[in-house]
């Protein structure tokens, strides 16, 4: 055992595979010892007789959860407005409709918490936890997470540098934007300014003005000749990072100092070389040496998030919840279940062997490939889940049998469609293992091929959590044909569901070209009546299209994904609305 695991530690491929998929088990490790946490704090918090008393009262406990999530947020909204973000990601430029959707976004939050807070101290969750963390999607999650959190355990012993990667897991709270403002007069004479910069801390600087002028870190008498001082005019961001030091090579290291990296800037210095005084903004970015640790708490806040979901839904909602779990129990035993997992995971892996002859951009095939079927994949289960489940149901009067309990048909409409979501969230996060796998297995692959040196972990790191943002968003769209499924289903078998939902897949992913047409077509009264039909009525799924900025390796904001997934919870809203209306009045009988 020893041997094998020194030989891993000594394969530079394997370790540069390993070290990604390492960072990931560590996240769900941590996950997991977060929900033993809140398991022993809902034993303690359920000995507090007012808070085990508020559940007993839904509409006081709706009330208590509203009121405490506005006070959160409104003690943390200051905090949120002082925080400084980078000129590059458009933070500084939010609109008065992007702050009241953040401020949105920030109570919903907040209510959750509080909530879910006021759900774990009931004494009927803490009685009946071990049997829902048994029951559902619970179970299969966990034994996933179990097997990535083995493997966090594994990389303390073969991963390289393990202190390093700690020691920048306890730097992350550290980690933000410093912003600092001058004002450079007119004149020949330099101005100093004073800075506080941790330069073995800073990941990247951005410079704006509204004038002209020249930066360094050391006054301008003492650079030396060979060194050339950027003009920073107001045409353009200037930006400073690793690979374009820019202004951090004014840095002189003095003789007999200890390393620069360790040192702090305590002044900046400024030359006016434009005919107006300048205001100038210096933005600094921390960040600690391996940036990546940033997917541990991700990971870690996401295996907590979908726990507590789980457990909120089944305990504030027992009936719809009942629905939800024989659905998903349903489609899990289905043999297309299987045959999707099965034919996904394969193909997944037997992508990274397949040539391209891309002339080394075969990784930017694989990840479109890869997106593409795992959402193909998602939908036809999406619709099958919901055609079995809903509209056989109504046909073999299985759900008039299910109404003539104590249960409504708000609450059956609701549960299938949230047991159709609890499936296609397992199938996405076994989806999402894999072809993360797969990813960073590719740039050693190619590199091998090509007869190259082994990539570094980062790169491989690097290629693999790019895909995050177009799983996300894929499994957004995904919901979004779930809700529409579930819709038709209330009234249309399986093939006339299959057939709309794949003219409504058609004309989602046109509407951005039909919209366009219709402007360049403007004389055309017949062809932007229907252009505007088509853009109010189906939804536009391109929003949901990012492949290729995934595959050429844009970065995608986090502000894009809040308005993406706004646009799926407004559809999904209107779409189940739809299917209460349509399943109201059904004939069952």
């Amino acid at each position: 055992m020893n041997i094998s695991l020194f030989a891993l530690e000594l394969s530079p491929g394997l370790e540069a595979w390993f070290t990604p998929l390492w960072l990931i088990g560590i996240g769900c490790l941590i996950g997991l010892l977060l929900v033993g946490l809140i398991w022993l704090l809902s034993q303690g918090l359920s000995r507090i007789d007012k808070l085990n008393m508020l559940m007993e009262n839904s509409r006081g406990t709706l009330v208590i959860s509203i009121f405490v999530g506005l006070l959160m947020t409104f003690i943390i909204t200051p905090f949120r407005l002082g925080t400084v973000s980078m000129p590059s990601t458009g933070g500084g430029e939010d609109t008065i409709l992007t702050h009241i959707a953040k401020t949105i976004g920030l109570f919903a939050s907040c209510w959750f918490v509080a909530f879910s807070i006021i759900v774990m101290a009931w004494k009927r969750t803490v009685r009946e936890l071990p049997l829902v963390l048994r029951e559902g999607m619970l179970m299969p999650i966990f034994v996933l997470v179990a097997v990535m959190g083995s493997i966090g355990m594994l990389g303390s012993i073969v991963a390289p540098d393990t202190s390093g990667i700690v020691s920048s897991l306890m730097k992350l709270p550290t980690s933000g934007v410093s912003k600092y403002e001058f004002v450079v007069p007119t004149g020949t004479a330099p101005q100093r300014g004073e800075v506080d910069i941790r330069v073995g801390d800073v990941g990247g600087m951005e410079i704006v003005t509204d004038g002209a002028v020249n930066a360094s870190f050391t006054s301008f008498d003492n650079l030396p000749d060979h060194i050339e001082l950027d003009d920073i005019t107001s045409d353009s961001l200037y930006r400073v990072s690793p690979y374009e030091p820019g202004i951090l090579q004014t840095i002189i290291q003095q003789e007999g100092a200890v390393a620069t990296a360790m040192n702090s800037i305590s002044e900046i210095h400024f030359r006016n070389i434009g005919p107006e005084s300048a205001k100038v903004e210096l933005y600094v970015r921390y960040v600690p040496q391996y940036a990546q640790v940033a997917s541990i708490p991700i990971t870690a806040l996401g295996i907590v998030f979908i726990f507590m979901v789980y457990v909120v839904q089944r305990m504030a909602a027992p009936r719809m919840f009942a629905v939800a779990l024989s659905t998903f129990k349903s489609e899990v035993a289905q043999p297309l279940f299987v045959l999707i997992v099965a034919v996904g995971i394969c193909a997944l892996i037997a992508f990274v062997w397949i040539p391209y002859n891309t002339f080394g951009e075969d990784i930017k095939m694989l990840k479109d490939t890869g997106l593409t079927l795992i959402l193909v994949l998602s939908i036809v289960l999406a619709l099958w889940s919901a055609s079995t489940s809903v509209a056989e149901e109504i046909d073999c009067r299985t759900a008039l049998t299910v109404l003539s309990k104590p249960l409504t048909r708000r609450s059956f409409v609701i549960g299938k469609y949230a047991g159709i979501v609890w499936t296609l969230l397992l199938v996405y996060l076994i989806f999402t293992v894999v072809f993360m796998a797969a990813v960073a297995y590719k740039p050693i692959y190619d590199a091998k091929e090509a007869s190259l040196g082994t990539p570094e972990w980062q790169t491989c790191y690097l290629e693999m959590i790019r895909l995050a943002p177009g799983l996300a968003l894929a499994f957004m769209e995904a919901l979004i044909f779930t809700a529409l499924s579930v819709a038709i289903s209330t009234r249309l078998p399986l093939l006339a569901n299959m057939t709309i939902c794949l003219v409504i897949y058609a004309l989602g992913h046109l509407t951005p070209l039909v919209v366009e047409s219709s402007v360049e077509g403007a004389g055309f009264g017949i062809i932007k009546f229907f252009a505007q039909l088509i853009a109010t009525v189906f939804p536009n799924l391109e929003l949901f299209n990012i492949q290729a900025a995934i595959s050429a390796g844009v970065d995608v904001p986090f502000v894009y994904l809040g308005w993406a997934f706004s646009y799926c919870a407004v559809y999904s809203i209107i779409a189940m609305l739809l299917a209460l209306i349509m399943f109201e009045d059904r004939d069952l009988a």
